[in-house]
């Protein structure tokens, strides 16, 4: 029987709960290092502003980068005549002092932070946020942070303050690049208007419209040290990032400045360009670079003589005789779903097992061959079990050499001696005999040479074999001096190219390039063959970007028209508004110099700048500015909004385009004028569900936990598509961590995020709409990504039947759940055939997981989500008036329990028992994982998995074991989250030993999404104190120091928690800890609300949130007499049965509402109280107050 806990029944012993409510969590000193707060709505794009002040990151042009933007900051000026100026941050800026006592309080949504300076006669304080009201998805997805900065006159004489904020116009930028100031290649145009308004003023800071360039014949262009916007903006013109340490396929590249000393995949792609008829254009080389070149190809080209066996470029494996599935149907061209950046490798091909999962085995021979030179080279990569992942070389049938990957998807050069075996034939085989993690081996460019063969594939031939394809003596060369402005030849509205330092070359008699352009007898454009391609040179550097993309144009047979303008559909078309409300407002559209804008500022906490700046020059940007000032009265206090708002709406992520925002606001004006007319009513209502929140009396650093981790909703790791690419409609998606690993949806991650669908319910029931309508497979195989087609993992799939029941219950009606549940109906039936043919229950069978590996046999990790899944189908089928499944899949869920229990239990923790071929397992292993869907059946309201005694049994064992105080010796492997001097929760420990070899991966790892798991679900079962300790544990180690050392990191930020990236999604489990503290109990459609709280139930406070609507619940019990309070504070909460914990003494309850008496009928189930009510809504403002003598 489920046990529950009224007040009078069992007060849980904690000492957490004997402290008084601690101050808030204050940051200051190293304290401070780490903190910053990203700001911005769901999947709008974020500003973060730091511990002191600073905006230290811009992430609102759908980029992913941490950097800052120039010339963009706030100050405040004090006094009258000669005012004091202040920078708002720790350590001098613009010339002006900061500030050395600096001190924040995050509490999400807001981050406060407060100056003082004993020379000043006034106390400031920042506050940042982005509107955040449960439920009111929009509203909470607004692209914009506001700021609002408050003065406090500290003495008794008026003091005159003034406020500034400045920011530079960024349109041309779209991130990616590490700007120092207003100059940069993709600006110009760039032009800033100030409008006042009767509650302040607003600037908007955009580009005007003007035509883009563009070419008649579209390619792909991949661009090195060259940022100019015409190459961003030209419609037809696709560019292409050059990727990591591999040729780039690209039908063009522009190489700008080469010096000789680029990476490798830099010449691989310049000989990939020569091989598939692509244009290579290169401008602005050093001298060194056509110096080195010239030698390469004079002196040491012949000690590269070699042979290429195969470099698996045909597109098939011709000549191998292929056995098993691990090779595909022809070699790989990069990476496979899932699987992390494959690099180093020669081409567009190569062998790479790990197709589709890692699971397949096989092995490739080659044809025989006669052994004649003294080396055997290759590239190999990939795991390194011997035996298993490995290249070998055959002789008589015997390995005679062998060499595996070192468990890196770089590729490495390679080699074998085989001088003692010349003449004799031999074949190379081609091994994958593993599966699971580093259960693949990468393969390519295998060559037979005299010479070392590590130094031909090494980096340096890269660059000789560039050499190759070009006529040495055009490099023989010198530097000479241009002194011309000069026009391209027959188009002179492509501007002067400035020409300047050039480099001087002759033809020869082998080589005959044409000449394009020179100037006074000085070739400047030359072009010429390059392989099936074309090279061209431009012998100086400056070469305008409408000249090059003129070049690239008319050498892929097509022509170019030259436009200033960004594109309608760019990714760099958009705009910033920045609005100033309160105080008197003043502006300047334009400045460029510090010192004179500080001057105009300092004389009367003004601005008399401009208010258009006009269009700025090619190349460079403004700065604008806007301020308030105030005269405040001894004591009295004056803030100013300022409100800023980003509108980027051209992005396509995935073949998912644009954001969300872009559907509901035409621009950054728009939005702005939004926030600004419903501001008042914004920030009302955040601060209302802030103070609501915060009226809690759980441990503080509990409700830190759960606050801070709903930042990853808002943040950098998701983000909302305003077009699916075939459902057209809107798309909610989330990598697992920024950034971008991994993407995306990916269940078994969020299989323990619940923040997102409890506060926004809308966003869970996008989630789910997706798995079941589009993604779900004709045989009810859900995927687990959503970026490339995959198949189900055992854990995800469960999660997403549990998590369809989640929607239902957040739900005001039936219509979802009728929607999706035919596909819930397939998914559930799916399961039961993969995992449990024989109907009894207990999983069994290879089930891939959240540990990325796959796990067998039976055990309650994902034996508990199986029968959590069926009790969550069983309730969706009662509710879809589906007895027949509904009793199917009851009957397997109780005999699952009982038989999992039976089977698996050693009387201190549920183990694992394997199927007779191993997997990665952990066999007798205490598995910190092992109650996952036990946890979700108590978030639910499903009851019991397993017996409650041993439920409370295994999480002691796990607190027992897991816990630890103190890392000092334990090796973290293979990643590393927390210092030796931190407590932690590890994922699985031995102690009755019996570690398998291999087993279960992560094991040695701590992770805070499954800390708050644990931490929930012991909550839920009255360990008070071992949960929190968790979760104390959790939150000491993001305490604002900076903590060098970790994966991901570094850590320390408070609203950045580590996993494999940051903002990783699991930790969104934090907000079990609330459910469990209150245990509450909702299920929309029908109208029932209830609690059970576990956390101090005579002495209860605590937020919930409904489908529509939320409030603050109270129970307190005291002379004979426990009171329920349910107030509603926001929205509308429907409601026709209420749900209780109360003691048998428990006598016919009173209810009132505002007042006046409510009637109901009740009933009695053990400890359980259950109050039916006529429907009743409450409204904001409503208090229903539930009297239950005993």
């Amino acid at each position: 029987m489920r046990r529950t806990v009224a007040c009078v029944l069992l007060v849980c012993v904690s000492a957490f709960a004997a402290q008084t409510r601690p101050d808030a969590r204050v940051f200051r000193g190293e304290k401070l290092d780490a903190v910053a707060m990203p700001i911005g709505g769901i999947g709008t794009g974020t500003v973060w502003l730091a511990g002191d002040g600073r905006l230290s990151v811009w992430q609102v042009f759908n980029n992913s980068d941490e950097r800052p933007l120039p010339d963009t900051f706030m100050a405040v000026r004090v006094g009258g005549e000669k005012g004091a100026l202040r920078v708002l941050q720790r350590g001098d800026g613009w010339g002006l002092p900061g500030f050395a006592d600096v001190s924040c309080a995050g509490e999400y949504p807001f981050l406060t932070i407060g100056y003082k300076d004993p020379a000043l006669p006034i106390a400031v304080e920042l506050e940042g946020f982005n509107p955040m009201i449960p439920t009111s998805t929009k509203d909470s997805s607004l692209p914009c942070a506001i700021f609002r900065l408050t003065a406090t006159n500290l003495g008794k004489e008026p003091v005159d303050a003034s406020f500034l904020f400045s920011l530079l116009n960024p349109i041309g930028y779209a991130g990616g690049a590490n700007l120092t100031g207003r100059r940069f290649a993709g600006f110009g145009g760039n032009r800033n208007t100030f409008q006042a308004l009767p509650e302040g003023g607003v600037m908007t800071l955009a580009l005007p419209n003007m035509e883009s360039p563009r070419v008649d014949k579209s390619f792909s262009l991949a661009v090195l040290n060259r940022g100019d916007r015409a190459l961003a903006t030209c419609a037809g013109v696709s560019l292409v990032p050059f990727a990591r340490d591999a040729a780039t396929n690209a039908d063009a590249l522009w190489l700008e400045g080469l010096t000789g000393g680029e990476p490798p995949h830099i010449w691989q792609s310049f000989a990939a360009a020569a091989r598939d008829g692509g244009t290579v254009l290169i401008s602005g080389a050093e001298l060194s670079f056509f110096k080195l070149l010239a030698s390469l190809r004079a002196g040491a080209r012949p000690a590269f003589e070699y042979a290429v066996f195969e470099d698996f470029e045909r597109g098939s494996y011709e000549g191998w005789t292929i056995e098993g599935e691990a090779f595909g149907a022809a070699p790989h061209t990069g990476t496979s779903p899932s699987q992390q950046q494959v690099s180093g490798f020669a081409g567009k091909r190569l062998v790479n097992t790990f197709v589709p999962n890692d699971v397949p085995q096989g092995r490739a021979t080659s044809k025989p061959f006669k052994i004649s030179t003294r080396f055997i080279g290759f590239l190999v990569g990939g795991g390194s079990h011997a035996g298993k992942t490995c290249i070998n070389l055959c002789v008589g049938g015997a390995v005679v050499r062998t060499r595996t990957g070192r468990d890196n998807e770089r590729l490495e050069p390679a080699e074998w001696d085989v001088s003692d075996l010349a003449g004799k034939e031999a074949t190379l085989q081609i091994v994958d005999a593993a599966s699971g993690p580093w259960g693949h081996i990468n393969i390519d460019q295998i060559i037979f040479s005299d010479a070392p063969p590590t130094a031909i594939l090494a980096p340096a031939a890269g660059l000789a074999d560039a050499a190759a394809l070009v006529d040495a003596r055009i490099f023989e060369s010198s530097a000479v001096t241009v002194d011309a402005a000069v026009e391209f030849p027959g188009k002179p509205g492509l501007g002067a190219w400035k020409v300047g330092d050039a480099t001087a070359v002759t033809a020869s008699d082998t080589f005959s390039f044409n000449l394009l352009l020179e100037h006074q007898g000085t070739p400047l454009i030359v072009t010429g063959p390059l392989g099936r391609g074309q090279l061209i040179v431009a012998l100086a550097g400056n070469l305008p970007a409408a000249w090059g993309l003129a070049l690239l144009a008319e050498s892929r047979g097509g022509a170019y028209t030259h436009g200033e303008g960004i594109a309608a559909d760019s990714r760099l078309r958009g705009d910033c508004a920045l609005a100033a409300l309160g105080g008197k407002p003043s502006a300047c559209a334009r400045w460029t110099d510090a010192g004179v804008l500080m001057k105009d500022f300092g004389d009367d906490g003004l601005l008399s700048g401009p208010a258009d700046s006009g269009e700025s020059p090619a190349g460079e940007t403004w700065n604008g500015a806007l301020a308030a000032a105030f005269t405040l009265k001894g004591g009295e206090r004056g803030t100013a909004s300022f409100v800023l708002t980003w509108h980027f709406p051209n992005v396509e992520r995935f073949g998912h385009r644009g954001n969300r925002y872009a559907g509901w606001f035409a621009d950054a004006a728009d939005a702005n004028a939004y926030v600004r007319k419903n501001l008042e009513r914004l920030v009302a209502d955040t601060r209302l569900y802030h103070d609501t929140m915060y009226a809690t009396n759980l441990p503080y650093l509990a409700v830190d936990a759960i606050t801070s981790q709903t930042v990853i909703l808002r943040g950098p790791t998701c983000w909302w598509a305003l077009k699916h690419k075939s459902t057209g409609s809107d798309y909610f998606a989330g990598f697992e961590g920024c950034y971008g690993c991994c993407p995306l949806n990916c269940t078994h991650v969020w299989n323990y995020a619940q923040s997102h669908a409890r506060l926004f319910p809308e966003i869970g029931r996008n989630l789910r709409w997706y798995d079941f309508m589009h993604y779900l497979r004709q045989d009810g195989e859900t995927q687990h990504r959503q970026h490339t087609p995959h198949g189900a993992f055992i854990d995800g799939h469960c999660a997403v039947i549990a998590g369809a029941y989640r929607e239902y219950l957040m739900s005001p009606d039936r219509s979802f759940l009728r929607t999706i549940y035919p596909g819930v109906r397939m998914a559930i039936e799916w399961l039961i055939e993969r995992i449990d043919a024989d109907e009894d229950g207990v999983n069994g069978g290879e089930q891939w997981n959240t540990y990325d590996v796959a796990t067998n046999g039976a055990h309650t990790f994902l034996g508990s989500q199986y029968l959590s899944a069926l009790a969550a189908g069983e309730a969706m089928a009662r509710v879809m008036d589906d007895p027949g499944s509904a009793a199917r899949w009851r009957k397997i869920r109780e005999a699952g329990s009982a038989a999992q229990d039976e089977r698996l239990w050693n009387g201190e923790y549920w183990i694992q028992i394997p199927d007779p071929r191993p997997a990665r397992d952990y066999n007798t292993g205490c598995h910190s994982d092992q109650l996952l869907g036990q946890w979700w059946s108590h978030m639910l309201g499903n009851g019991y998995l397993y017996p409650p005694e041993r439920v409370t049994t295994a999480l002691r064992s796990i607190f027992k074991h897991n816990f630890k105080t103190s890392f000092e010796g334990f090796r973290q492997s293979p990643r590393r989250y927390v210092l030796d001097d931190d407590s932690g929760l590890v994922m699985c420990t031995w102690p009755k030993g019996g570690r398998p070899n291999p087993f279960i991966l992560y094991a040695d790892e701590v992770w805070t999404g499954i800390e708050y798991e644990v931490a929930g679900l012991m909550i839920y079962e009255g360990l008070i104190d071992e949960g929190l300790a968790i979760v104390k544990a959790a939150r000491d180690r993001y305490d604002g120091r900076i903590r060098e050392g970790l994966n991901s990191g570094p850590g320390g930020n408070p609203f950045n928690e580590l996993e494999c990236g940051k903002f990783y999604a699991r930790a969104m489990s934090s907000w079990s800890i609330l459910l469990a503290s209150q245990g509450f109990i909702y299920e929309g459609p029908v109208g029932r609300l209830g609690f059970k709280p576990r956390w101090k139930p005579e002495d209860h406070a605590s937020f919930f949130c409904c489908a529509e609507g939320w409030g603050l619940f109270t129970q307190t019990c005291a002379e004979g007499r426990q009171t329920e309070t349910i107030e509603c504070r926001w929205g509308t909460i429907p409601l026709r049965e209420l749900v209780f914990a109360a003691p048998a003494t428990a006598k016919t309850p009173r209810l009132t509402l505002n007042g006046s008496s409510l009637g109901h009928d009740g009933s009695r189930a053990g400890d359980e109280m259950r109050l039916r009510l006529r429907e009743v809504t409450l409204k904001k403002g409503d208090k229903l107050i539930v009297e239950i003598p005993y």
